[in-house]
């Protein structure tokens, strides 16, 4: 057993916390999830997808295009996944994935990508360091 910042991994039992902490994990969760809902919606298909790379100002391929859709259609699903089930556990995948994406935003920024990705960098930050304060809040 790990025990830390009110966190506790039990093995085989997953990631547990406190009655309290548990709500505000559950209420940021789902919060982040309804973001990620509304934010990638529009890559579901290949029509609105292309619409919104459009109007970002990022040229697109028909491979981009389908790597935006299928990136969409998992975002849309996990979305789905989490609000249904706002566990720590999900929550805590979530808050890891959101340090990574914001890494390969920053990373595209730097590389001259953009600069409509700076709006997507600076909400990954923010959904990530909210749910991240709700999973070690005593």
């Amino acid at each position: 057993m790990v025990a830390d910042a009110g966190l506790t991994l039990h093995h085989g039992a997953g990631l547990m916390v406190s009655g309290m902490t548990r709500e505000h994990v559950a209420r940021w969760g789902k919060a982040g999830a309804l973001y990620d809902l509304v934010a990638s919606i529009a890559f579901v298909t290949p029509w609105t997808g292309a619409l919104v790379l459009e109007l970002l100002g990022t040229p697109h391929t028909k491979e981009t295009l389908l790597f935006s859709t299928l990136f969409g259609t998992v975002v849309v699903m996990w979305s789905i996944v989490r609000w249904l089930r706002p566990e720590p556990l999900l929550i805590a995948a979530d808050t890891a994935g959101r340090a990574l994406f914001s890494l390969w935003f920053a990373w595209a920024l730097w590389n001259g990508h953009t600069p409509a990705l700076a709006g997507f960098l600076v909400l990954e930050l923010f959904w990530g360091a909210a749910q991240l304060r709700a999973l070690v809040r005593r």
